[in-house]
């Protein structure tokens, strides 16, 4: 049975309507399952992306790609710019549609993804933790970001959470190793 036939009554006409602009685009991508080149979609998304929650967020970006304070862009958690971009992907936003998108991307890599792949709180190998490497790394794809940089992070992402080919922060002598308690098999987000 469809999900639409077990609601009582018509619940997701308002879904529909004009404003939020936002809502209208998710509820036609994830409700109604149209395809990516439907023109209604394809109007949705550009209205969503001038006024409402993507507009908003990305009126506060600064010009250099950061929001709040350069950097890596952690802190002030929940709105920085690492939390700007995770936010940016969950509302449906696309750097195909708006350069700041695809330039809070390469920020993003430029700023908080170390050269081994992780992302970082800190800037540094010990600020890796595995919850921001997994939803930095949906984020980005989900925006479109199609930097090469990004295959390092999902690399990362695997050997960290699998444990494969890592070695303990014991061993800092090893070429691939966990720098901080907040990654790994065993790892479990407390925040």
């Amino acid at each position: 049975m469809a999900w639409r036939d077990q609601l009582r009554g018509d619940s997701v006409a308002w879904l529909l309507e004009p404003e939020p602009a936002g809502v209208r685009y998710l509820a036609l991508r994830d409700l109604f399952d149209l395809p990516a080149d439907d023109p209604e979609l394809s109007r949705a998304r550009e209205d969503a992306h001038e006024r409402g929650p993507i507009a908003t967020i990305l009126s506060e970006m600064e010009e250099e790609g950061y929001w709040v304070e350069p950097g890596p862009g952690y802190r002030p958690k929940y709105r920085s710019t690492v939390w700007a971009v995770i936010m940016l992907a969950q509302l449906g936003a696309s750097a195909d549609l708006d350069d700041r998108v695809a330039q809070a991307c390469t920020y993003v890599l430029n700023h908080a993804l170390t050269e081994a792949g992780h992302f970082t709180t800190s800037g540094a190998p010990s600020g890796t933790a595995d919850c921001l490497q997994g939803n930095l790394c949906w984020a980005l794809t989900e925006l479109g970001c199609k930097d090469p940089r990004l295959e390092s992070a999902f690399e990362w992402m695997a050997r960290s959470v699998t444990g494969e080919g890592v070695a303990p922060p014991s061993e800092r002598e090893a070429p691939v190793r966990y720098y901080a308690g907040q990654c790994g098999p065993l790892f479990a987000c407390g925040a």
